[in-house]
């Protein structure tokens, strides 16, 4: 039997979309206006955090709003950077987010466990802008830019994994004192699509669906 879950309201993300588009281009223009800062180089940000992974699109729509859908859970991401220039650092990063699936209606009704749980992985690399006048020397807003791959692992009857790729925007604030350790918190969009043929659908033709997430996340960075 197909499980019927609520549909997830998505004004408070859409109210969220602005603000966060409207940061990204006002780091942008900072960075450019910041660029008499004295370039430090050669320096490595080794970090990790945990928070919460939020998908936002339904796996798939359902003509009866049924729709068949992964359930938020907690999250946990390994960061590693290394300072190109003052403003500029490269990095490359994974996160592991752990879900759940509700089935729809499009969904097979003979389908069962073992379980719902989800497993969805991502790597990702690509720069990340610090502009560091903004709010004077012990904070610094961030917005990172970059793309790779993101891997989900079921572990429900006749449903096979995939690999797809994806695009990581991130913005998010870094707190910066005397010493090696450094406090971060960041929102990440991590855009992406996925095949609905891996999943055991019924009356419909599967098709790639957009599915993209949050990731919400706090932790610590540490300069060596």
């Amino acid at each position: 039997m197909a499980i019927t879950m609520k549909r997830k309201s998505t004004s408070v993300m859409a109210r969220a979309y602005r603000p966060l588009g409207l940061t990204g281009w006002a780091l942008m223009v900072a960075t450019v206006a910041s660029a008499q800062v004295q370039p430090t180089t050669g320096g490595w940000r080794i970090g990790a955090s945990t928070g919460g992974y939020v998908p936002h699109s339904a796996l798939i729509r359902a003509a009866d709003s049924n729709d068949t859908r992964l359930g938020s859970g907690p999250a946990f991401s390994l960061d590693l950077q290394y300072l190109a220039s003052g403003l500029v650092s490269v990095y490359a990063n994974g996160v592991l987010g752990f879900g759940t699936i509700t089935l729809g209606s499009s969904i097979r009704p003979t389908v069962a466990g073992p379980s719902n749980q989800v497993m969805v992985a991502a790597g990702t690399a690509g720069v990340l802008l610090a502009p560091t006048d903004w709010f004077g020397a012990h904070i610094q807003p961030t917005l990172r830019v970059g793309g790779g791959f993101k891997w989900y692992s079921f572990d429900l009857a006749e449903t096979r994994s995939q690999v797809r790729p994806t695009i990581d925007i991130g913005l998010g604030f870094r707190g910066v004192g005397s010493g090696p350790i450094e406090v971060t918190a960041e929102v990440r969009y991590l855009m992406s699509s996925f095949d609905q043929g891996k999943l055991p659908t019924r009356g419909i033709v599967p098709q790639a669906q957009r599915q993209n997430d949050l990731v919400f996340a706090v932790g610590f960075g540490i300069r060596p």
